[in-house]
């Protein structure tokens, strides 16, 4: 399932020299293997080789290592091999072999309505009343051509309904993708404010909230490595008085109406070894986002986020990973709906996973070192789908040291206790990594206040 850094090794032939061949070598031919459902082209459009060109052999080596890597991460199959066959002493053939995966995967949603397990499990005493239920159908790799479309129905604690289509590319260069979206969310219970930085929540029998959210994004790849991504989308959001009553500065003006466009513009760059779970290169990401375009005088706010990671194969099952996230945002006066912070999505220092820090500006840096004590791929014949029978597997112990700042500048009361002051947490752990990209996480962490626990994740650090 993963890279060969994992637990499968890419077979660049084992009878060729470990050595550095400089001889020069021509391909005679490109054999793909197993693609039952995905288009040639698709798996064409991510190998830098060529028929018929000329190679330094050591230098091939390297670059069907990377090619191997390029086709896996599309996340079309469950294992992709390469293997370089020599035909004479100046002349190979190359076998690009691979097992697809299940594309069509109508799953029950089973979800909490808070930010983590361990936000519902502590701040919200693990009650089952905010359980979210329904159903999600992925359809990966739509026409054979790497489409993905997600369809959403969601009930219990909120309600949301949405669907998500992307396609790879839209014209004959391969080079322009498109993707579009449109989600509805309603609540009965709204977070409209901090307390000692945990979420307060307003609950109800009647609607409090109504949001229409849609966009459209075009993404240019330069490169293999390389995407430009400009996204257009509009925001409806409605709040009844009694939210505004207890924060009327959760909308500009005290509005019941928030409408805005936003445009942005993101520079990806991303040279890890395999996304899913990297163990090797690095990746660097800058947004630029205005919200609100002059159209409507609810938003006027501009935002810029750049994040690097880095990833080192320390050798003898050792790695290094290292995580930096910057967000800067202006004006200093924001309305509450839209301010972010420390605790959402990927930005968390362990240690803090019960805590949301607001902040207008934030800056987050998280280092892990690990090591893999078991790895390995298995195939369960008994399992009647042969798309599920590939049983990859990974094990790391690991230790961490996080540490970040949040710049309150509206001075929210219930936000100041972790608020402009730098927060550290530090903590042990241990990563299961497995098939279909999942990652399962268990820390123990103590963060600076001297508070300390067990905390569970089902998604990869950074």
């Amino acid at each position: 399932m993963f890279s060969q850094a994992l637990f499968v090794q890419s077979n660049i032939s084992d009878t060729l020299s470990e050595g550095k061949d400089l001889r020069m070598v021509t391909i005679d031919n490109i054999f793909i293997t197993g693609n039952v459902k995905t288009k040639l082209k698709i798996i064409l459009r991510e190998l830098s080789i060529e028929k018929g060109k000329s190679y330094n052999y050591y230098e091939l080596k390297e670059i069907l290592k990377a090619d191997r890597d390029k086709v896996f991460n599309t996340r079309l199959f469950n294992d992709v091999r390469v293997e370089m066959l020599e035909l004479s002493y100046d002349r190979v053939d190359v076998v690009v072999q691979l097992d697809e995966r299940w594309y069509l995967f109508p799953i029950p949603l089973l979800d909490f309505a808070d930010r983590n397990f361990n936000d519902w499990w502590v701040n919200h005493n693990h009650d089952f009343g905010r359980l979210i239920y329904g159903m999600k159908l992925y359809h990966f790799n739509m026409r054979g051509m790497n489409e993905r479309m997600t369809l959403t129905a969601q009930f219990g604690y909120s309600h949301q309904f949405s669907i998500d289509y992307e396609f790879p590319y839209i014209d004959k260069s391969q080079r322009l993708g498109l993707r579009f979206f449109v989600k509805y969310i309603e609540n009965k219970n709204v977070h409209y404010n901090n307390i000692e930085n945990k979420r307060v929540f307003l609950d109800s029998e009647k609607l409090l909230r109504t949001n229409w959210f849609t966009g459209v994004n075009l993404t240019r790849r330069n490169s293999f490595y390389t995407r430009h991504h400009l996204e257009f989308t509009f925001s409806n959001t409605h709040v009844v008085d009694s939210i505004l009553t207890l924060n009327p500065n959760y909308n500009l003006n005290g509005s019941n109406t928030q409408n805005y466009f936003s445009l942005s513009y993101t520079f990806d760059q991303d040279k890890r070894d395999i996304t899913a779970y990297p163990l090797k290169g690095f990746q660097m990401e800058v947004k630029v986002q205005k919200d609100g375009l002059g159209l409507f005088n609810d938003i006027n706010k501009t935002s810029i986020r750049a994040n690097y990671s880095r990833y080192v194969d320390l050798k003898k099952g050792w790695y290094f990973s290292n995580y930096s996230s910057v967000y800067l945002s202006t004006p200093k006066f924001q309305p509450y709906s839209v301010v972010k912070g420390l605790g959402f999505k990927n930005d968390v220092i362990r240690g803090y996973e019960l805590f949301v820090i607001h902040g207008q500006d934030y800056y987050l840096n998280r280092t892990t070192i690990k090591k893999r004590i078991l790895g390995g791929a298995t195939k369960i014949k008994k399992i009647p789908i042969k798309q599920f029978q590939y049983f990859p597997y990974a094990i790391y112990l690991k230790t961490y040291a996080d540490l970040g700042y949040a710049r309150n500048t509206q001075r929210y009361e219930g936000n100041s206790f972790l608020a402009d002051k730098l927060l550290v947490g530090t903590g042990i752990g241990v990563d299961f990594v497995t098939f279909y990209d999942m990652v399962f996480r268990f820390e123990y962490s103590i963060n600076g206040e001297g508070q300390s626990g067990l905390f569970f994740s089902v998604e990869n650090e950074f």
